[in-house]
């Protein structure tokens, strides 16, 4: 179901922004090339602010401190608490423009834009310069700490459901678009039933993945193909 409404007039430019987990280094201690924490790259300081770029079942975390990007744990960062979902609606217009002005690509006749702030997933159909928006969905994204991946991705690969004996949970119409992160419908338990407290979307709940409810998650595993452009801010 697609849900617009007219807002005052912010510039094209403004209308989604990015939403970084910025976190805080608590010792001083090193970034490593990889999450075994075998080889130093970097030393950062007790104070410094970096950015999660992805964590690794939250007892690692890929962080970058300005230009340089490596691992560090758990317990050398402060992360903080999930910011309050931005609330605010946008006109469709507003989000055309936004996406053309980007001047985004896709090898498909489909865009999807992930917006972290607004727990919202936007569908574009057309082409560079001329997309215009399809459909819009509440998701829900990681949490702070366990956050999705942002950045320009593809879809990849996909199936119709998984089971995972570690987080003990799983997920209809799954599409992959960055290694381990998905777009799945709201967890289930083995026997394909919703998890009670997890049937929810529009809040920052994930260990990463984007979640979407059943039917809207079947709409895009049916309708948007493999190699799709996923922009996620």
């Amino acid at each position: 179901m697609l849900v617009l409404a007219m807002t005052a007039m912010l510039p094209a430019f403004d209308v989604v922004v990015e939403s970084p987990v910025i976190a805080e280094i608590v010792n001083d201690s090193e970034l490593y090339r990889d999450r075994m924490l075998r080889v130093a790259v970097h030393s950062v300081e007790a104070g410094q602010l970096v950015e999660i770029l992805e964590d690794y079942s939250a007892v690692v975390y890929r962080v970058a401190a300005g230009d340089v990007v490596g691992w560090v744990a758990a317990k050398d960062l402060r992360i903080p608490e999930e910011s309050p979902r931005d609330n605010s609606l946008v006109a469709a217009k507003q989000l055309e423009d936004f996406v053309n002005r980007q001047a985004y690509e896709s090898p498909t006749g489909h865009l999807i834009l992930v917006d972290i702030a607004r727990q919202r997933l936007y569908i574009f159909e057309g082409t560079k310069g001329g997309w215009g928006l399809a459909q819009s969905f509440e998701c829900s994204t990681g949490l702070n700490t366990s956050p999705t991946t942002r950045g320009h991705f593809f879809l990849a690969d996909r199936g119709e459901w998984f089971y995972s004996y570690r987080l003990e949970s799983g997920a209809k119409y799954w599409i992959r678009f960055n290694g381990n992160y998905l777009f799945h419908t709201i967890p289930m338990d083995k026997n394909k039933n919703i998890i009670p407290g997890e049937g929810v979307v529009g809040v920052r709940l994930s260990n990463g993945c984007v979640r979407l409810l059943v039917d809207d998650m079947r709409w895009i595993y049916e309708n948007i193909p493999d190699a799709t452009a996923v922009i996620i801010l």
